[in-house]
């Protein structure tokens, strides 16, 4: 094989490689802004089990989560209507109902536990149907926002619309909220939530999600309820969200006459309101409904939908809110995000600090820092040359990485006389280093043989080739230098 062909085929690896820190880039700038929303109802039940005084007993209450995504730094968030139906709908009479039944079987199951079963639960739901049970009942709602900081606000619901309902009014029009408003009966399952808080991080809206293509790379950031609710996972870390990745698989319509998007990313209870982002990390869309077996009990994947993000930018115009993502938080964190994945570890390490000081504790943030010390601390740079040659696999460049531990010379003169690659033993290498000479070592071994190896030359520069960076592949060097990349 000529070395020709040898730079060209290296390089379609490379620019997979490169899509794939893009995306890495990608997730890490959106994910302080997805929120985990729990909704939770309880009630406080006042029950008497026949002639004696009356018990006061606090069932077990319903709670439910699902996923959102910060619109706006002072506080507005995204998600799904179905995600806070329970909280926002007037339903308190079947809530009641549900609480009332189920407070009989606290406060009266032991003193009947001993009656047959079939005479129990007819007892059971005789109590439950006296009058003088039924306006017993104190319903306790709580609506909340989770950042991955740990803090959590209380939220309020600014606009809102329902789940798909076959059973629902058509499309236009509506019915009673109860006291809230009018509730639409539209089935665009949005909700717009809003906390009391400010300088949040946000996510960028696409305008829209028409530019989508059909085998579009995506990806979804939430937090399904198979994670957060995992046997085998500490709760430490319950507040990370999980990001999976997909393909846009199909634009359908749905029972309302409305545009959906189909994909193949896995979702699952609790992605609900969840954000869907383009690779340029603009949200497209949020995890609206999933495929199920017949039975309504299993989810069936690689079928599920998004709404479009039109969907979210009607709602917000409902509100007069204009969504932003131009908070100091963001700014500072993209920043550190982009310095990162530049090979400017020090100015990563600065923007995060800043970020941090304007909303501390995101473990993304943490993280980074962490990663970029260590970075930092490994890869001296090269500031006394004059020349910059690019160490990558474009046109004119002068670097064959070879197997199996070579370390091989690329002169300068390469592009005018292809073929003069010496073999140079780490002997030369300490010898010319020694002796002043304009050398540049780049270590390109695997991470796993860089951190172990005895070997490390002092002064070269550290190239990750599984996390591969063009700005971090720029060496500087003299016009009659030498560039020496050290491989496994």
């Amino acid at each position: 094989m000529s070395l020709g062909s040898l730079v060209v085929l290296a390089g379609s690896a490379f620019s997979a490689s490169r899509s794939d820190v893009e995306l890495e880039a990608s997730i890490l700038r959106a994910k302080p802004a997805v929120v985990l929303i729990s909704s939770e109802v309880g009630a406080e039940v006042t029950i008497r089990c026949g002639a004696g005084p009356a018990q006061t007993v606090r069932p077990d209450p319903l709670y439910e989560t699902g996923s959102g995504f910060i619109i706006h730094p002072d506080g507005y968030i995204a998600t799904n209507g179905h995600v806070v139906e329970r909280f926002y709908e007037m339903n308190e009479q079947g809530l009641a109902a549900d609480f009332i039944k189920a407070g009989a079987a606290e406060a009266c199951g032991p003193v009947l536990a001993m009656l047959p079963e079939g005479v129990r639960k007819e007892r059971l739901r005789a109590i439950a149907a006296d009058p003088a049970n039924r306006n017993q009942v104190r319903l306790i709602k709580k609506l909340q926002v989770h950042l991955s900081t740990g803090k959590i606000y209380a939220a309020q619901v600014k606009a809102y619309s329902p789940a798909i309902n076959p059973n629902a009014p058509p499309g236009g029009k509506v019915v009673s909220g109860g006291g809230k408003g009018e509730v639409e009966q539209s089935g665009k399952d949005v909700a717009i939530l809003k906390i009391e808080a400010s300088n949040l991080p946000t996510v960028r809206l696409g305008p829209n999600s028409t530019g989508l293509q059909l085998g579009g790379q995506i990806f979804i950031i939430g937090y399904p309820g198979v994670v957060l609710n995992h046997d085998f996972l500490s709760r430490k870390s319950a507040l990370e969200a999980s990001v999976t990745v997909g393909r846009v698989s199909g634009f359908k319509i749905d029972i309302t006459d409305r545009r959906v998007i189909q994909t193949d990313a896995a979702i699952s209870w609790g992605n609900s309101g969840g954000p869907a982002f383009d690779l340029r990390g603009e949200v497209i869309g949020a995890a609206t409904f999933i495929s199920t077996t017949s039975e309504g009990d299993q989810a069936i994947q690689g079928f599920n939908f998004l709404i479009p993000v039109e969907t979210v930018h009607e709602f917000a115009r409902g509100i007069s809110l204009t969504p932003t993502a131009d908070s100091p938080f963001t700014q500072k964190w993209e920043r550190a995000v982009s310095s990162y994945f530049q090979g400017d570890y020090t100015g990563a390490i600065q923007q995060v600090e800043e970020a941090d000081r304007i909303m501390p504790g995101f473990p993304d943030l943490m993280r980074l820092r962490s990663e970029a010390q260590m970075r930092a601390e490994r890869e001296p740079s090269f500031s006394g040359r004059r020349l910059t040659v690019g160490i990558g696999l474009g046109a004119g460049l002068g670097v064959a990485l070879l197997a199996l531990g070579v370390r091989t010379t690329v002169n300068r003169r390469f592009r005018r006389t292809q073929g003069r690659v010496q073999r140079i033993s780490p002997d030369e290498i300490r010898n010319r280093l020694e002796a002043g000479a304009p050398l540049a070592v780049v270590d390109a071994r695997h991470g796993v043989k860089f951190d172990e190896s005895p070997v490390q030359v002092a002064g070269a520069l550290r190239y990750d080739i599984e996390r591969p960076s063009p700005q971090a592949l720029q060496v500087q060097v003299a016009p009659s230098g030498e560039v020496v990349a050290y491989c496994d």
